[in-house]
């Protein structure tokens, strides 16, 4: 079924954008998977892994600031160890539905440790290219998650970025 969006945001063509130095960027966790993580081609399409990274190099040449909140290490690691799984099972013929990630993570030790180097490699990256701005989960934060979960759709992830958007938008006023 194709999906029926209702979109709250303005839209920009990265293929003809130009950022400009004052401009301001939250990367989404995807977009820091396909730049990043060395293996990311197994699950990207060709345009993540060529048109992301190439609007990324503009923002960067010119000085904007990307911006990342430290939720993003989570869900990063999440996909990546995701991914890992899915290629260990994929090499050793194994449905994934059958072999459980737990299993992987904690009976393969090799495999845990190239998993975590995997991780701890993007995140530098993400860290070298970006600026962190902190996240607050208080029970002001919770309240406006449920009342943002009513309005947007959007997963608890990004539900929890676009409070970190709203407050770096206030910054830069």
């Amino acid at each position: 079924m194709t999906v029926n969006y209702d979109i709250h945001a303005d839209i920009i063509d990265i293929h003809y954008d130009r950022p400009k130095n004052r401009d301001v960027f939250f990367v989404d966790t995807n977009v820091w998977y396909w730049l990043t993580y060395s293996n990311a081609s197994h699950t990207a399409k060709n345009y993540q892994t060529r048109d992301y990274p190439n609007y990324i190099s503009k923002i960067r040449s010119v000085n904007s600031k990307l911006v990342r909140s430290n939720l993003i290490l989570a869900e990063l690691a999440h996909i990546i160890e995701d991914t890992e799984f899915r290629i260990y099972c994929d090499t050793k013929g194994i449905k994934p539905e059958t072999y459980s990630k737990k299993e992987f993570r904690h009976n393969l030790l090799a495999e845990r440790e190239s998993v975590t180097i995997e991780i701890e490699n993007s995140w530098i990256q993400v860290q070298q290219f970006s600026e962190w701005s902190p996240i607050t989960i208080d029970e002001t934060t919770e309240n406006t998650f449920i009342a943002d979960l009513k309005r947007y759709k959007l997963d608890g992830y990004d539900l929890f970025y676009l409070n970190t958007i709203k407050e770096v938008r206030q910054e830069k006023l």
